[in-house]
Formats: C-alpha cells, sequence, structure tokens
C-alpha cells in the first residue's frame, strides 16, 4: 500500500492509503496533538479513525463523519449519535481517476455537504436537522445519496436524491435570507422608536412581510411565539365567551382588538386574491371565490352595497319555461334598495381586439361586448320581472329605479402599451349604462384600504 499525509490545518493531517491492487483508497485522520494515552480518543486513534472510502472503479464515496473538536466528549467519534456513514451514489464522481487527489473529490461534493477534512465531514449545521430527523424516526444509520428526487427506507439506509437534498439545501438558504431580512426590519423599528422622541419622528410598526416565513420570523424575533393549534383554539373560545365583559371593561381595547383582527382578515383576503390572481383560474373558481369573499367584490361599488344572492333569476323565462336569465350576482344598495347586477367573466378574458382597428387604435374584444350586452339584456328583464319576482321570493325590499349593471373581466392593459391603455380607458368612459371594472383594480382598491387603515405600515410587495 502507498502512504502519504498532507498537512492543510492546525487540527490535523489526513493519511490516505491505496490498495495497489484494487486502488481502493481510505482515509484516515491523524490529529495535529496527540490525546491523553488514559481517553476514550486516544483509543480511538489507535483502532484508526477513518474519516473516507472512495471506490474510483464505481465512483463511490463513503464518508464516516467524526468529531474534530479536541475539547468535545466524543473527540475523534462519531459526528452523529446513530447515522455514521454518508454514501454518494452519483454518475458525477466516475469521470475521477485512481490518482485522483481526495482533496479534489472532497470538493466536488454537493452544497450542503463539510468539505473540509479538517472539520470531520459530514453536513453543514443547518442541514444536521435532517440527521436529527433521520435518527429520530428510523433506524438507519447510514444515508445513501443518490441520483435522482426519491426518498425512501431501505432497512438501515435512508437513501435520499441528490435533487431532492439540493431543494432542501436551497431552501433553507432562502429562509435564511428571509429571517435576516425579518430580524433587521425588527431592529430598524427598535431603533428609532428609540430615538424618535429625540429626532421628532413619529412611531413605527415593523413590517412582517407577506411569506408566511418571513412572519414568523419577525415576530419571533419581536419576541412574540406562535401559538399552538391547540392554544389558538382556547384564545378563540375564550375571547369569544368573554367579548362583552372585555368591551365593558376595556372599550378602547376591544376596539384595537376588533380592528386588529379586521385587518388580519383583510390581509389573508388580499394575499389569497393575489396568488389567485397569478394563476390561470377558471370563471366558476372566481365566482366560488366571490361567493366566499363578497366583500372583495363589493369594491366595484361607490355607494354602500349588500349582496342579496348570486345566481339570481331576472326573468326572461318563456311559456315553455325556458329561456331564463340568470346573473352572476344580485346586489342592492342598502339605503335606498335601488338593485344592481354583477356579470363576472375570468382575469384572462381580453378587454380588447388582439389586431389594431386603426393605427393606436384597438377595439372592445368580442368577449367584453358580449359581456356588457348580456348584463343589459339582464337589466331589461329584470325591470319587467321585478314585481313577479319580489312576489314569488317573499322579498319585498328590492327596487329597480335604475338598474346599476357592471362587469368585472380581465386584467388593465399595461403602462408599455399607452395605445392599448387608451382604447380601453375611451371604452369604457363612453360605456354609460354599464360600469367596467378590471380584476386588477378590485386587488389595487383592497391594498389602498389596508394601507388608508394602517397608514404608518403600508402593505408592500415586499415578502
Amino acid at each position: 500500500m502507498a502512504r502519504f499525509g498532507n498537512d492543510q490545518t492546525d487540527n490535523g493531517r489526513l493519511d490516505v492509503r491505496t490498495a495497489a491492487t484494487t486502488g481502493r483508497v481510505e482515509a484516515y485522520f491523524i490529529p495535529a496533538v496527540t490525546p491523553d494515552e488514559e481517553s476514550a480518543a486516544s483509543q480511538r486513534l489507535s483502532e484508526g479513525v477513518k474519516l473516507v472510502d472512495f471506490d474510483p472503479k464505481s465512483g463511490v464515496v463513503k464518508i464516516h463523519p467524526i468529531n474534530t473538536l479536541a475539547t468535545h466528549s466524543g473527540y475523534l467519534g462519531p459526528k452523529y449519535e446513530q447515522v455514521c456513514t454518508l454514501t454518494l451514489e452519483t454518475s458525477l464522481l466516475e469521470d475521477y481517476y485512481e490518482d485522483s487527489e481526495l482533496e479534489s473529490i472532497l470538493e466536488t461534493l454537493a452544497p450542503g455537504f463539510v468539505k473540509d477534512f479538517a472539520y470531520g465531514l459530514g453536513l453543514l449545521q443547518d442541514c444536521n436537522r435532517l440527521i436529527r430527523l433521520i435518527e429520530a424516526n428510523t433506524p438507519c444509520d447510514e444515508i445513501v445519496f443518490a441520483d435522482g428526487n426519491s426518498a425512501t427506507i431501505d432497512g438501515t439506509k435512508f437513501i435520499l436524491g441528490l435533487s431532492r437534498f439540493a431543494a432542501i439545501w436551497s431552501e433553507i438558504g432562502r429562509i435564511n435570507d428571509r429571517g435576516n431580512r425579518a430580524a433587521g426590519r425588527v431592529k430598524d423599528v427598535l431603533v428609532h422608536n428609540d430615538l424618535a422622541a429625540t429626532l421628532g419622528l413619529s412611531a413605527m410598526e415593523f413590517s412582517l412581510g407577506r411569506h408566511p416565513d418571513s412572519r414568523v420570523i419577525a415576530l419571533a424575533a419581536d419576541g412574540i411565539e406562535e401559538l399552538s393549534e391547540v392554544e389558538r383554539d382556547a384564545l378563540i373560545g375564550a375571547v369569544a365567551s368573554e367579548s362583552a365583559a372585555i368591551a365593558a371593561s376595556s372599550p378602547q381595547k376591544f376596539q384595537q382588538l376588533k380592528r386588529d383582527i379586521e385587518l388580519v382578515s383583510l390581509d389573508r383576503l388580499i394575499e389569497a386574491y393575489a396568488d389567485s390572481l397569478g394563476e390561470r383560474k377558471t370563471e366558476r373558481y372566481w365566482q366560488t371565490f366571490f361567493d366566499d369573499n363578497a366583500f372583495a367584490l363589493q369594491q366595484v361599488f361607490g355607494v354602500p352595497m349588500v349582496s342579496v344572492r348570486s345566481g339570481a333569476s331576472v326573468g326572461g323565462r318563456g311559456l315553455s319555461g325556458s329561456g331564463d336569465k340568470i346573473a352572476d350576482y344580485l346586489f342592492k344598495n342598502s339605503l335606498t334598495n335601488n338593485v344592481a347586477l354583477v356579470e363576472i367573466k375570468k382575469p384572462t378574458t381580453q378587454l380588447l381586439d388582439a389586431r389594431e382597428y386603426r393605427q393606436g387604435v384597438y377595439g372592445p374584444s368580442k368577449e367584453l361586448n358580449g359581456a356588457v350586452t348580456q348584463v343589459l339584456d339582464q337589466a331589461y328583464n329584470l325591470t319587467k320581472s321585478l314585481l313577479g319576482l319580489k312576489e314569488s321570493s317573499r322579498q319585498w325590499d328590492l327596487e329597480s329605479y335604475a338598474v346599476s349593471c357592471f362587469v368585472v373581466a380581465g386584467r388593465t392593459p399595461s403602462a408599455d402599451d399607452p395605445a392599448r391603455q387608451k382604447s380601453f380607458e375611451l371604452y369604457r368612459a363612453n360605456s354609460r349604462s354599464v360600469t367596467i371594472v378590471t380584476y386588477d383594480e378590485i386587488l389595487e382598491r383592497l391594498r389602498l384600504l389596508r394601507n388608508f387603515l394602517s397608514p404608518v405600515k403600508p402593505l408592500t410587495e415586499e415578502d
């Protein structure tokens, strides 16, 4: 066997042994300082502290992570309690020849691995939670990193795809970045508020951020721990049962609590709306969404309106019983009872024709013209049939003095396309009987409302 050493750090060196017949490589850790003769570390050293096995023919590397901290009770012993071997079965190592230096092979290890033998190899500290999870829930003493995206258990081996591991490591890095930003926001507000009076400034509130991870980290940085599900249920029950007493004894605090809850509800609505808007949801999905979140749809009105029902029959039935007109939504003015109809289409509905009608001029699309005509037809039939509908439904607080019509469809043309913006605004401004509102305009109205209700902490696009 060939034997040679390579000093790299003060911790120790590698004793690399290559079998002349098979080319198999074994690397042992030799500490710079010999441990006390009576110590467990001395016994381990006498038996040989193997760190790496490498078979150049198969490209398989077996790493045996060790503790190289001389002051640790487990010095020169396994780094982990149960897992003692990390095996890499990857085609990436098959290109290495028998005479490749071991250090160069270690440098090819995936991100998330310790690549310096002086630190005992293994996984980086943030990945130790992966080790702890496997040790706590399986009998596995070996983790095999193979090509692919799998995650399976085979006896005492936990097989994890390198793609899967890379995704976990990348997300851990993103969480760290979000955590640093969240903690930074809390620190900035702390310094600001401490010196606000001296500088003649108003106090600030830190932004929680929009990403769930960021919100949790920001709260934790401010000393606020997240409650468990059981604790949340208990808190909700206590507030519900004691709400009358709280309102009577502490009216200002009760109003603040109510306001905070309403703001959180509004935040959740904005988040759900924005997420859905970024996906290609169907018209049926949006009907269900507005059924569950009527407040969002109320943003199309400039007067106080309340929902009467969705999928409302507005008349038009012939003698055969067919031809009934169904409006997506029927609203009424809460003060005058005057009714309004809302027809919704998808956010992906094209508002303008794809081709110019004339240079710099685009006509309304077939879908938009159809929706406008449809809601006008519904209003016409409702006006004729309202008395009978009130009689049959026993709902008398509806009036059709001047039926308001609304169409919710599409997305506002981009500012990068001023010709389309101009054509759209010209068309809807002159559509006097029907108000056309885009989906992103509803979202913007919700955000403006949120900012108005909390001017010191506006809702932003940051994560």
